[in-house]
């Protein structure tokens, strides 16, 4: 009877344990995802500044679209969207 509670114990602690490793691990990818995200809105908030809001500079419009078509593509490869065309 006392083995079979220091057994449980035991298991109940090795799962509590993995659980918080588990735990660890997300909270360290959210934070990488976080990360990575505010570098991204801040290159293209620099690149919009950098550019300007003109809207007859064709290259500067092409790269930004092509930047974003990267970032949508990248997000559905993330979430394993089917892939679709532009308009």
């Amino acid at each position: 009877m006392v083995f079979s509670t220091f057994t449980q114990t035991a298991i109940t602690t090795s799962k509590l344990q993995l659980t918080l490793n588990n735990v660890q691990s997300q909270f360290k990818l959210e934070k990488v995802y976080s990360l990575a995200k505010d570098a991204r809105i801040k290159y293209l908030e620099e690149m919009v500044v950098k550019v300007g809001l003109d809207p007859e500079n064709a290259k500067a419009t092409e790269e930004i679209i092509r930047k974003k078509n990267v970032d949508i593509a990248a997000l559905k490869k993330k979430l394993k969207l089917p892939a679709t065309e532009d308009p």
